[in-house]
Formats: structure tokens, C-alpha cells, sequence
């Protein structure tokens, strides 16, 4: 004869068993939890959970080494990346266009993927491809051409969005190292351009960025990016004293819920892109846009062990 106590007790065993199931099921355990690291403004934030998108705004001044008048220019770069599997694989989509003298041209779009190797102690490694897609279409010896240039000369690690007329890839590495409230992060490039109407005519330029950054407070992180970009070959060709192009950037970015703004001033160290101009300087504004689906739904994920709190759900 079963005694009314053990039926209690198997009672209430079966009665929490679903609580404890659902419990379970709502705790996200992430195998690639790693230390909180600034995003920055340029370069991809690798270990990213959430879906981001970018707004990119850069203005400039060039000033001509012809000694003329200060020409003034405008780059508009969008982007998109989505996590798949865990943070262990990523795709994305990035188009720029730019405005200068009166005039606008489109640049190139990028679609591509990368996958990465990380660590809980904040290293990262990893690397990936992008196909460029002929979306600038324009003579490369009318005002189009004047106007794109100026725009590759803010960014001339972007100088492949503003080839006209050509179809390429991007292969590419990154590094990510975390200490504490520091970041060191860096990504290497190789752009393979083909003209869609001289196939014999290439285009490679190789591309490196650095960010260094630091925590400076729970919301605000401060940094510097720096990039180069070498002209291996050039269609209308290139001396050796302007094969490099080097840009610095001081920036600061906030970091909020769900928005993540940074500003950035930038200057050439050296000549700047193909010798074309004397100097440029400037600044970038980049808003970022977050979105965590296990936020989105009221998903309670552990704690990545930085010393933040954990997510908690949404109140509803």
C-alpha cells in the first residue's frame, strides 16, 4: 500500500518538473561568452551577439596639392551583419555611397561572410571573403570619377567600393585581443579588382586596420583606429612614394541599450591616397544599431563573467 506521503511527494516532483524544464529552457549558455570589448567605429565588433546595422557618415576637407581651393566631400557607408551559429560564423552587406562638388555617384556593394575561433579569455582569430559587386558604374575619366576619388581619399582602406566598373573579392584575417578594459584589434585585406570591360586590366590594393581601445567608463569607450592602404597596382598606375596611404582617427563611442554612437576626427599621416591631394582631415559620425533576439524574447542569458550584470527579460 502506497503511503499518501510518498504520493505527495511524487506529486510534487511531477508538478515542478515542466517549471524546471521551462527554467532550463530559458537560459541561453553561450560556449563563446568572452569579455565586454568596445565596438569600434570602423571595424567589426567580431564576438557580437546581436544583429547590427551601421550608419557611416564621413565629411572631409582635401586640400589640393595643385595649391586650389579646398574641395569638400561626403561618404555615406551603410552596413548590416547577422550572427549565425553562435557567433561562430557572420554575414553582411555593405554599400557606400559618396557627394562632392554638386555631384553623387554610387560606390560598390560588398556582400560576404566571415568566421571566427574565440576564446572566454577574450582572443579572437578568424578571417573571411567578400564579393564586390559592380554597383559603380561611371567613366572613369568624367566628374564622376573626380567625385569618387575625393572619396577614396577620406577612406582609402574603402578605396574598392569606388572602382568603377569592376568586379572583385576580398579576403581578409582578423586578430582581437582583450586585457581588462583594453581591446587590441586588428583586420589585413587583400582587394582583387577586374574590370567588367577591360578583363585584362587589374586593380589590387592591400588594406590593413588597427583599432586600440579602452573602457573608460561602463558606457563610454575611447580609442584609436589607423589605416593603410598600398596600391600594388593601379589602372592609370602608381610611383612608389605614393603607394601607401595612411589615416589616423581618434574617436569616442557611447554605448547604450540598443544604439551604440561613436564620433571620430581622422587626418593622413603622409601622402594621401595616389599622391592625389596635399592633406585631408575630418570627421566621422557612426550610429549602430543593436538588436538581441534573446533580449527580444524576454530570454535570460548568463553572465559573459566581466563583472556586468545579467541580461534579464523584458517586463511585460
Amino acid at each position: 500500500m502506497v503511503r499518501p506521503a510518498a504520493v505527495g511527494i511524487v506529486a510534487a516532483i511531477a508538478a515542478a518538473a515542466p517549471a524546471r524544464a521551462l527554467a532550463t529552457d530559458n537560459v541561453f549558455d553561450d560556449p563563446y561568452r568572452v569579455p565586454a570589448a568596445p565596438r569600434p567605429p570602423t571595424l567589426p565588433e567580431l564576438t557580437h551577439a546581436e544583429t547590427e546595422g551601421t550608419l557611416e557618415a564621413t565629411g572631409g576637407a582635401i586640400l589640393p596639392n595643385t595649391g586650389s581651393d579646398v574641395t569638400h566631400a561626403y561618404v555615406q557607408r551603410i552596413a548590416l551583419e547577422v550572427p549565425v551559429g553562435l557567433r561562430r560564423w557572420y554575414v553582411g552587406a555593405t554599400y557606400e555611397f559618396a557627394a562632392s562638388g554638386g555631384r553623387a555617384v554610387s560606390g560598390n556593394l560588398e556582400l560576404g561572410g566571415r568566421t571566427l575561433w574565440a576564446t572566454p579569455t577574450g582572443l579572437a582569430f578568424g578571417g573571411g571573403v567578400d564579393l564586390i559587386v559592380p554597383t559603380a558604374q561611371f567613366d572613369e575619366t568624367g566628374p564622376a570619377a573626380k567625385t569618387a576619388l575625393d572619396a577614396a581619399s577620406l577612406r582609402p582602406w574603402d578605396v574598392a567600393f569606388f572602382v568603377p566598373n569592376a568586379l572583385g573579392g576580398r579576403p581578409f584575417v582578423d586578430v582581437r585581443a582583450i586585457d581588462g578594459p583594453f581591446v587590441a584589434q586588428f583586420r589585413q585585406a587583400l582587394d582583387l579588382m577586374v574590370s567588367t570591360r577591360s578583363p585584362w586590366t587589374t586593380r589590387i590594393y592591400a588594406t590593413v586596420g588597427v583599432y586600440l581601445g579602452l573602457w573608460a567608463t561602463r558606457e563610454v569607450a575611447a580609442g584609436i583606429e589607423a589605416f593603410e592602404s598600398y596600391a600594388l597596382t593601379s589602372a592609370a598606375g602608381v610611383n612608389d612614394e605614393t603607394r601607401a596611404a595612411v589615416v589616423i582617427s581618434p574617436n569616442v563611442r557611447l554605448v547604450l541599450p540598443w544604439v551604440e554612437p561613436a564620433i571620430s576626427a581622422f587626418t593622413n599621416i603622409g601622402t594621401p591616397l595616389q599622391g592625389a591631394s596635399d592633406r585631408i582631415w575630418g570627421f566621422r559620425l557612426a550610429f549602430t544599431a543593436v538588436y538581441d533576439p534573446s533580449r527580444a524574447l524576454r530570454v535570460r542569458t548568463k553572465s559573459a563573467g566581466d563583472g556586468k550584470p545579467e541580461r534579464e527579460p523584458d517586463p511585460q
